[in-house]
């Protein structure tokens, strides 16, 4: 019976978050094991005044942050890569995550979300993990025409929240 109950919680989250047009990430069920805490996934959604990106994350304690802004596009891995991040905006705010795994210890990857999305959002016009090696990850966030923003964590689940105000 507790299976099934969460078979249907876990469809109607899903469903619920297809009509919302948001993405759902995190699936109800066990949380991986990782060296650091899990990163599971993605998700976002748009409000009245602001967009929002989660980061929903396994057990343990959330990893520290930093964001720079930036108005050069996106590349996949290092500095200098040549290989854009096909997301656009007007400008771009990197967010990285330390220490955060996307793979468990079995080496089986945790992240359950694609590696790029773009949104049609008014501030918000995609996501991608740009980066992703051993305990750092980061993520870069196309931004519109306006790009104030906060980052805090929440617990209970544990995740980061990005908000872009419109």
């Amino acid at each position: 019976m507790h299976k099934t109950a969460l078979a249907i919680l876990a469809s109607t989250i899903a469903f619920a978050a297809a009509l919302s047009g948001t993405t759902a990430a995190a699936a109800v069920g066990t949380t991986p094991a990782c060296a650091d805490i899990c990163i599971l996934g993605v998700r976002t959604a748009t409000h009245d005044t602001y967009d929002r990106l989660v980061i929903d994350f396994g057990e343990g304690d959330i990893p520290r942050w930093t964001t720079t802004v930036q108005d050069t596009p996106l590349y996949w891995g290092w500095e200098g890569s040549e290989t854009q991040v096909p997301i656009s905006g007007d400008s771009y705010l990197k967010v990285t995550l330390l220490p955060a795994e996307t793979f468990d210890l079995n080496y089986k990857s945790t992240y359950n979300s694609p590696s790029y999305q773009s949104f049609n959002y008014p501030s918000l016009k995609g996501q991608a993990l740009v980066y992703s090696f051993e305990d750092s990850n980061t993520f870069g966030l196309a931004l519109g025409a306006h790009s104030s923003y906060k980052v805090f964590k929440l617990t209970a689940p544990n995740r980061i929240v990005i908000d872009v105000n419109h």
